[in-house]
């Protein structure tokens, strides 16, 4: 396997334009007087207990409907504020002036269909219509072309200084219309040879035509019509290339910068029926207007599972938003699918040859035992280098490709052998807990009973036991001792705790239904777990319990009503299904798979909850290296809907002890992980702290462990910058640190302290990537898992982590479309073949590119040596062999919103509830 030495991010930088600018744009911004008017009469939202929340206006469909029919109308913005961008149109090419007019009745037209819509859902609901539909037309009444304002606009670079504003979301939507509009193609060029020592012939596989998504985030072009892969059997399974468009800036660089992010990825179009449950599924529409010609983007719908009412047999394929309906009441043709006719038979829809109509629905796994792909998933290395080298071809006078990353050599932990992967360090499992812990396993079947228990031992180090046997006694007890560690491990039957929770749809009200229906459970779990012997032990459980499928509603569903119970007793869970059925396509696994998911699970209970940690065998780089070094990762945890928090945290992992601590808010010591995680069961355990809130105890955790010793830092910009705002880019100052950029901490209350702030691919602020040798045969191309530095900026790094053992087997340097020489099979004596092959079946990993940037250091580090180490975390999870996507006291953080309950559930059980 090729060790690559460079990494390209797809990333463009853009050039200074003074006299030749970007382009121009029209700017609307959404009329203030009549969303006042929507707002206070027209449009209300409900919370679960029927109170009404802050008005919204329904503008999404409205605006993503213009665009879809308007080609020059570019979306920005559809939240109606003051001051933001609602709608920009397009001044290139030579692009018509917007019709006002024509702007006011689709308004109009789309703000009605919001209205039924509404409406609509409230009557499947049982519910009173939230629109009044006479109060609606009384505000549209008075509504007309002079409430548009617009301004034009140019956008222009200029040297030394970043793009401004709403000049982020604008740019992307502007290059996509350009490259649409230039007709700009990517042509599949490749090699093609008959033998392994034959001649390179260059060979055209296939050309990519694009079309552009309305969206709000940034841009997406499509590749249109779909390119095919037709089965042995003559099945055509159709896809396309995604390629996404967003503008980002680096922080603390020498010069502000604005930079073009591309993402190539890709799009499957489902067939046959499709079908879920739980989740929405995608939708591309276009339909054609007097207005659409060939740059009219497709706009996205989604299609969601109706079950009806409670009760009653009436589930309905439905349209989870107002798109489809606006674009039918706007345009000339006289129809678009309905939600149940497109879900039973989406290829009838989808027709790239005729300029009728095209409904594409998008494929994923899960949609139905019906709905099947053969084309595999991502994007290899070698479809994003053809698809942006000539992106930035296209591009060339406008911006230049940010220069490659170097490989700097960092040693981390080898991922463990096979016979290696479940064994916990029970020294390090007693300094976490204690010297006794109990685990309880309930399980109704005997094959998981057996298969947890055996799992257990030998991750204890201990051998296989002898299985209770179908006639022993259900509750069954016993003691592992070890040198380190003795587990009291006791077994029983699940029973009636796994039952679906009786849900009583005469309260109205969710949350008194949801408390009714989980009390009797709650008070079922503490009478089967308390055990007064046993007060003061570390206590976990392993419960079986059916996947959330299995119940008709997650009101049903009982294992966090369980989970709450058990932690009011001291006690963390981890849940693990039934075995499933080797008769089903999905629910086929074999004995070895069953193994691994039990595996993980154990631990996951046991590792994972107890914040079992390893440390880099040489922290920091050969010519840096660091010593006792702790490490503080700063989280906030945000949920919402039944489960509301905004929890700042932090998690610690010192350089002599093997286990993570965590502080929180609620707690005035840094308490062993699992200790932490049993505290979010306690009713009094604040979850919701406004932001001030968050920054003052960020400043109190840095002030707690500032004790001159050495400290790394680590924070995530996405995860935390709502909250710090003095985190982002245009306030991030070198070696300073702030959560709120008017109260620097001083530099005598952070001695000793580094701060590493991170970044991830999400909302595509780390740039999509490929990596290559440098003097390598053009286009051999492939994926570097290695620690980088930026030649440009020597405060930047980045980390790409190993391939897990999980990921597809698609080779980076296939294609989807172009051929590469490879293993094709093995002939009649087991020797394996080679020749011209695709992958167009394959699954692709595409690992993300993180960014540590090293905010502040003191003056005579080595900046290299505190980014090294924590690329060297990711690899250090005592429960997990292959490399996190964040280094551990963060991963460990990130996890800690899975153990925050309902208070319903936490709430005391009350004599009258059971």
């Amino acid at each position: 396997m090729a060790t690559y030495d460079r990494l390209q991010r797809m990333s463009l930088i853009l050039r200074a334009c003074l006299d030749e600018p970007l382009g121009s744009y029209e700017r609307f911004e959404f009329p203030q007087r009549l969303a006042r008017q929507l707002r206070s009469h027209v449009f209300r939202r409900y919370d679960a207990d029927g109170e009404e929340q802050l008005h919204g206006i329904p503008l999404w469909a409205v605006s993503h409907g213009i665009a879809g029919l308007l080609p020059d109308g570019l979306v920005t913005d559809s939240s109606g504020k003051p001051g933001k961008t609602w709608l920009a149109w397009n001044r290139q090419f030579g692009a018509p002036r917007p019709d006002k007019e024509l702007i006011v009745e689709l308004v109009r037209s789309g703000l009605v269909v919001a209205a039924e819509e509404r409406n609509k859902k409230a009557r499947l609901r049982g519910r009173p219509e939230p629109v009044d539909m006479g109060e609606l037309a009384a505000v549209l009444a008075d509504f007309d072309a002079d409430d548009l304002r617009s301004e034009v606009r140019r956008l222009t670079v200029k040297p030394n200084q970043a793009l401004q504003g709403e000049e982020y979301r604008v740019l992307p939507h502007l290059v996509a219309a350009h490259l649409v509009s230039s007709n700009w193609q990517v042509e599949h060029v490749g090699w093609k040879r008959d033998a392994e020592d034959g001649p390179h012939l260059p060979w055209r596989y296939g050309t990519s035509r694009w079309r552009r998504v309305a969206c709000d985030e940034g841009a997406e072009l499509i590749s249109w019509p779909p390119q095919t892969y037709v089965s042995d059997g003559g099945t055509v399974y159709p896809w396309s290339y995604t390629l996404r468009l967003t503008a980002q800036n680096h922080a603390l660089g020498q010069s502000p910068e604005s930079l073009l992010h591309a993402r190539v990825g890709i799009r499957r179009w489902a067939r046959s029926n499709v079908w879920d449950g739980q989740r929405a599924i995608t939708a591309y529409l276009f339909t054609p207007s007097p207005w659409s010609n060939d740059t009219s983007p497709f706009g996205r719908a989604s299609l969601r599972w109706h079950p009806g009412p409670p009760g009653k047999r009436e589930g309905k394929m439905v349209w989870d938003d107002v798109l489809a309906a606006t674009l039918a009441r706007c345009t000339s043709q006289r129809y678009l699918p309905s939600a149940p006719e497109l879900a039973a038979d989406p290829q009838q829809f989808l027709r790239p040859a005729e300029d009728v109509l095209v409904s594409g629905v998008v494929f994923r796994d899960g949609l139905g035992q019906y709905a099947k792909h053969s084309v595999g998933t991502g994007a290899s290395a070698r479809d994003r280098w053809q698809i942006f080298r000539q992106l930035q071809a296209a591009l060339s006078r406008m911006a230049t490709p940010e220069e490659p990353l170097h490989r700097l050599p960092v040693p981390v932990r080898p991922r463990p052998p096979a016979d290696q992967l479940l064994n916990i360090d029970l020294a390090a499992l007693a300094q976490a807990t204690g010297r006794s812990i109990v685990v309880d396993v309930l399980a109704d079947t005997i094959t998981m009973r057996d298969e947890v228990l055996a799992t257990l031992h030998k991750a204890l180090g201990q051998p296989a036991p002898t299985p209770p046997g179908r006639n022993a006694p259900a509750p069954h007890t016993y003691t592992l001792r070890t040198p380190h560690l003795d587990v009291i491990i006791r077994t029983q039957p699940v029973g009636e705790l796994a039952d679906r929770l009786p849900v009583d749809y005469t309260i109205k009200n969710p949350k008194d239904r949801a408390r009714k229906a989980a009390a009797e459970r709650r008070a079922q779990t503490i009478a089967r777990l308390q055990s007064p012997e046993l007060t003061g032990l570390p206590r976990f459980a392993i419960i079986e319990m059916a996947d959330a499928d299995a119940y008709p509603t997650s009101e049903h569903d009982p294992k966090e009503a369980v989970k709450a119970a058990a932690a009011s007793l001291g006690i963390l869970v981890q849940n693990i299904t039934p075995p499933k059925s080797a008769n089903t396509d999905t629910g086929k696994e074999t004995a070895a798979t069953r193994s691994q998911r039990i595996g993980k699970s154990v631990m996951d209970l046991l590792a994972r909850q107890t914040g079992l940690l390893t440390h880099p065998e040489k922290p920091g780089t050969t010519a840096n290296p660091l010593r006792d070094v702790t490490t503080v990762g700063l989280w906030v945890v945000r949920r919402n809907k039944s489960v509301n928090a905004l929890l700042p945290l932090a998690v610690a992992h010192t350089p002599d002890e093997p286990f993570a601590r965590i502080r929180m808010p609620h707690t005035d010591t840094w308490l062993p992980f699992h200790q932490g995680l049993l505290t979010l069961s306690d009713i009094d355990c604040e979850r919701w702290l406004p932001d001030q809130r968050i920054r003052e105890f960020f400043g109190q955790v840095v002030e707690e462990i500032c004790d001159g010793s050495d400290i790394a830092l680590v924070s995530l910009a996405q995860n935390l910058r709502s909250s710090c705002p003095a985190l982002t880019n245009g306030l991030l100052q070198p070696d300073i640190l702030a959560f709120d950029a008017a109260h620097p901490i001083p530099p005598e209350r952070r001695k000793g302290l580094r701060h590493i702030r991170l970044r991830t691919n999400l909302r595509d602020e780390t740039a999509q990537h490929y990596s290559y040798t440098e003097g390598a045969e053009d286009g051999d191309v492939g994926v570097g898992s290695h620690f980088w530095t930026d030649p440009r900026l020597p405060r930047h790094f980045f980390s790409t982590a190993k391939k897990p053992a999980t990921a597809g087997n698609g080779s980076p340097q296939g294609s989807r479309i172009e051929a590469h020489w490879g293993c094709t099979g093995k002939d009649d004596d087991g020797n394996k073949t080679y020749g011209q092959k695709h992958d167009t079946r394959q699954n692709v990993w595409n690992p993300q590119l993180l960014e540590l940037l090293v905010a502040a250091h003191a003056p005579d580090d080595g900046p290299a040596a505190w980014a090294a180490l924590i690329h060297q975390q990711r690899y250090e999870a005592s429960h997990f062999s292959d490399p996190l996507a964040l280094p551990t006291v963060l991963h460990l953080a990130h996890t800690v919103a899975k153990h925050i309950l309902p208070d319903h559930l936490i709430e005391p059980i009350t004599a009258s509830e059971t």
